[in-house]
């Protein structure tokens, strides 16, 4: 192999307290995989302005159209959120794969709770957050995990042969 795998991760993942509670995450297959790759990380919350700890933000139905929304403070973020996670992704070279906080607003993968309007009432728990809707659209061929997935041996094997296979080609 010509040098370790390039893997964007989410920047909760043990680099920052950035959750919106404030709180560190722990995640061993993230320790492990720092060592094995070279890591990029960001987090899109805070990229748009939010702060730690922050008020949540959650995934919401409005007329048909999936939004970014803070209850507690009325605002939306989603063309924010969509316009600074295209630009970040832009500036990314040689990703060859995507480790990402799952359930979340921002970067769940088919693992987000969606709530109708601006209501309580849930309706799904198998959106995807804002920031990975983006890496799947601009990175279509890159392989993606959430801790989530890891209860699966057979996603997490696929995974890391993906990304140690898409960094020789």
């Amino acid at each position: 192999m010509s040098g370790k795998p390039r893997i964007y991760m989410s920047r909760c993942f043990g680099f920052d307290k950035c959750r919106y509670d404030g709180k560190d995450f722990f995640c061993e297959f993230a320790e492990k995989l720092k060592q094995q790759a070279e890591i990029v990380h960001w987090c899109p919350e805070i990229a748009i302005g939010l702060g730690c700890p922050r008020e949540k933000i959650r995934v919401v139905k409005i007329d048909g159209k999936n939004e970014l929304f803070q209850p507690e403070t009325g605002r939306f973020f989603t063309e924010k959120m969509i316009e600074t996670s295209i630009n970040h992704l832009k500036t990314l070279d040689n990703i060859d794969g995507f480790f990402l906080k799952a359930k979340s607003p921002s970067c769940g993968v088919k693992n987000t709770k969606l709530y109708r309007g601006k209501s309580d009432e849930l309706i799904s728990t198998e959106a995807s957050g804002f920031f990975a809707v983006q890496v799947m659209k601009l990175f279509p061929n890159v392989p993606v995990l959430t801790e989530e997935d890891l209860k699966d041996a057979a996603k997490t094997k696929d995974f890391l042969e993906k990304v140690f296979s898409h960094k020789d080609v």
